[in-house]
């Protein structure tokens, strides 16, 4: 509503209220027409820019913000593809001004408005967020008097996660506390919390970096009290609840249009591949089939994001039942399983073309860390506690990891990708997308990297 009636406003004044009667009138329904077609180009940009999420607990400085960056954004993008559409085309600049002014101040009040609705469904428990607070000790009790306090923040805090290490005095209520540390992935499913409220010391950074991995996984949003350190450092986003400083750790690196681009990327590739390439798909499989008996393609069950498994589809590159006697084991750099088609479509990555077919079906993205075996997962899990990372984001066809080393063969193996799959996660972009792209492409053409 506060975009139509911007536009329609900003229309009346420049050509029908008589401040300005050089200016030739419009048809209303012409003025109607663009008005509700500009709704969902202005609904895309301001999802772009995160401003559709619940948001009583930011400062009204926060709110404007959120709305002026938007809208001033929107603005240039609108104007400067109109001219590209028709360079010729000119309804003035006044019109310009009066467009982006009521822009910003009814989008602006109509946002305030839901703000104010929001605070009061929350003051009244209708709307509330579940959270539970990681510490037991000072700073715990104070945030919890100070949330109780304030009831319009809508936060309904369900206990206290105790965090064994950080040394400090237990001053919560023993009845109070839900669990410790590592019992965080039960209490996030038991008590259905959707924010983490960390008020646990920096140099305890490994105990909150335990407890972020079941979190993000989870989709969890972390919020940590900081101190000097934290500050000095800046390494994560800074929020506030309602003029409470906190520091968010989101799960997500890529934006909300790098997200919308990186989907497409992995739905055009992998229809392009696959239907371009059916030709050869389908010799492919003839081949596998004369040379050994069994299936074309080899079905196995991996792990997702957030642990959820599910099966990958790839060319069939060994024997049929490889693992029935040894058990799910890694494969040898010169495995007498493999077969002699085999070693070809490993040698090229040919074998992990099928799994375009998860991709499609949201299971995989084109690239990402490689999905792994749940029982690799487990044994992986006790090696090194951060391995879990890897779960936060769908796993790929293709990585930075698979471009820059060899087929796992070994624990040690699996150690080395690790630091590229991190790296990867921490770097997530399109460009680096791009470029991973481009090496898995000169590894199909020579081999190189694989065996």
């Amino acid at each position: 509503m506060a975009i139509f009636v911007s536009m329609t406003l900003a229309a009346w004044i420049k050509f029908d209220s008589g401040v300005f009667p050089d200016s030739v009138s419009i048809s209303n329904s012409m003025i109607f027409s663009g008005a509700l077609l500009s709704i969902p180009f202005w609904w895309l940009i301001f999802a772009a820019s995160g401003s559709y999420r619940l948001h009583w607990d930011m400062s009204w400085a926060d709110e404007m913000k959120l709305v002026v960056k938007p809208v001033t954004t929107g603005f240039i993008i609108f104007f400067f593809g109109a001219f590209l559409i028709s360079p010729s085309a000119s309804i003035g600049r006044w019109i310009i001004v009066f467009y982006y002014a009521m822009l910003l101040l009814f989008v602006f009040t109509s946002r305030g408005c839901t703000r104010i609705l929001e605070r009061r469904l929350a003051k009244k428990g209708i709307l509330v967020r579940r959270a539970a607070i990681v510490g037991t000790g000072k700073e715990a009790s104070k945030l919890e008097i100070y949330l109780s306090r304030n009831t319009a923040l809508g936060y309904d805090i369900v206990g206290f996660v105790d965090p064994q290490k950080d040394g400090s005095v237990q001053t919560v209520q023993e009845d109070r506390i839900i669990g410790t540390v590592k019992d965080l992935s039960v209490i996030i499913k038991n008590f259905s919390i959707q924010e983490l409220l960390v008020t646990i010391a920096s140099n305890f950074h490994n105990d909150i970096l335990s407890l972020l991995l079941p979190a993000t996984g989870e989709g969890i949003r972390v919020k940590v009290v900081p101190d000097l350190f934290d500050v000095v450092t800046g390494h994560v986003h800074s929020t506030q609840i309602m003029g409470q400083p906190f520091m968010e750790i989101l799960p997500e690196r890529l934006s909300f249009w790098q997200k919308v681009v990186k989907v497409c990327i992995d739905y055009i590739i992998s229809f392009v591949v696959l239907l371009t390439g059916l030709p050869l798909w389908l010799v492919l499989a003839l081949l596998i089939k004369l040379e050994s008996k069994g299936s074309i393609f080899y079905r196995q069950e991996r792990l997702g994001k957030g642990g959820k498994p599910f099966k990958v589809f790839k060319f069939r590159s060994m024997v049929q039942n490889a693992e029935r006697k040894s058990g799910p084991v890694w494969a040898g750099k010169n495995d007498s399983r493999v077969t002699r088609m085999g070693r070809f479509l490993r040698k090229s990555r040919i074998d992990e073309i099928p799994q375009l077919i998860n991709v499609l079906m949201g299971e995989m993205s084109v690239v990402g860390p490689r999905p792994e075996r749940a029982v690799f997962v487990d044994e992986l899990k006790k090696m090194y506690p951060f391995y879990q990372k890897r779960l936060t984001i769908k796993p790929g066809l293709t990585g930075w990891a698979q471009v820059k080393l060899e087929y796992d063969t070994d624990m040690e193996s699996v150690a080395k990708k690790l630091r590229y799959d991190f790296f990867y996660i921490e770097n997530q972009s399109i460009f680096l997308d791009l470029e991973i792209l481009v090496r898995t492409l000169n590894v199909v053409l020579t081999g190189a990297g694989a065996h």
